[in-house]
């Protein structure tokens, strides 16, 4: 008992360094590995962050198409309201009904974005650009939300149509023009305001 004892105590200092040998070899282990996730982690921020940065300049470029069309319909809308309006001051029946149905609205990706925000890379994202980013996306939701309306509001003037076109009275028309007069001004307004947050981003 007394040899067992001596050896095993000879034997303890080769026994803990064994042991710290192989904590050291798992925690290195483990590092690692952490190193190698936070590396890829990293890249994955950087390929995600330019794949945003394509998106935001795709939108751009679908603003800038879409604006001039939307201003001259917002105009000729206008225009067209307050012929109505002046229509039925003046106790009219004739109007004139050259408007142009044609709705073009710019088409909006978010795909990138949201894709980025759920990946484990997001904390790696430089905090004031995601700010930035983030501010731009939210104003897309509001877009959107007007642009449903407004396409809410032509489709019942579209499937009302002949009846616009040829036999609605000026008062009909105004109650008609007046509610996508409404929304189609704020779209205009909220595509000023997201254009000038992607060209700030973007250029």
């Amino acid at each position: 008992m007394g040899d067992a004892g001596a050896r095993l105590s000879r034997k303890l200092p080769e026994i803990a360094v064994e042991a710290a040998m192989v904590v050291f070899a798992v925690l290195a282990a483990f590092g690692i590995d952490e190193w190698r996730e936070t590396r890829q982690l990293r890249q994955f921020a950087v390929s995600a962050r330019s794949a945003v940065e394509t998106e935001l300049a795709e939108n751009l470029a679908e603003f800038r198409a879409m604006q001039s069309a939307l201003t001259t319909l917002t105009q000729q809308l206008e225009a067209q309201l307050e012929q109505a309006h002046r229509a039925v001051r003046e106790d009219r029946a004739d109007l004139d009904r050259a408007l142009d149905l044609n709705l073009r609205l710019p088409q909006i990706s978010t795909a990138a974005w949201r894709v980025a925000q759920g990946s484990q890379a997001a904390p790696y994202f430089d905090y004031g650009w995601l700010i930035q980013v983030s501010r731009i996306y939210e104003v897309y939701e509001g877009y959107a939300d007007v642009r449903g309306q407004v396409v809410a509001d032509f489709g019942r003037i579209l499937a009302r149509r002949g009846a616009f076109e040829h036999e609605m009275t000026p008062a009909e028309t105004v109650e008609v023009l007046e509610p996508l007069s409404g929304n189609l001004a704020l779209l205009s307004l909220l595509h000023r305001e997201v254009q000038g947050g992607l060209e700030s981003l973007v250029e």
